[in-house]
């Protein structure tokens, strides 16, 4: 398996430095002492619960760095959601001929099915 070329540390320093962040106010945000935010930059990689708390605190997703492909689709968008909720729905009801007159559902279910052919 190829070993990722990522120091996240250095990323998540350059982010600071573009949005003008210091050691002290991440350290600050995150509620950690300001040494283990130097830390936190000196490391190549970081557990991924530190990752999620630094990307709230900089308002920057750092997990964009670690996706499998170029072509992989955001599923964040309603037309990309709407593609994997579409589903099938069978629903099996036992009514006998008087529930089928009261519901009127003969002619409807005939409709349905015209409709299909």
């Amino acid at each position: 398996m190829k070993s990722l070329n990522i120091y996240i540390g250095k990323i998540i320093a350059e982010i600071m430095a573009n949005k003008k962040i210091t050691k002290a106010e991440l350290a600050r945000r995150l509620n950690v002492r300001p040494q283990s935010v130097d830390y936190m930059l000196s490391r190549k990689s970081i557990d991924t619960d530190t990752l999620y708390k630094v990307s709230q605190a900089l308002d920057y997703d750092f997990a964009q760095f670690y996706t499998l492909e170029n072509k992989q689709t955001n599923s964040d968008t309603a037309e990309e959601y709407s593609k994997f909720v579409k589903a099938r729905l069978i629903v099996e009801v036992e009514l006998d001929n008087d529930d089928l007159r009261k519901l009127n559902l003969n002619n409807k279910l005939l409709k349905i099915l015209e409709i299909k052919k």
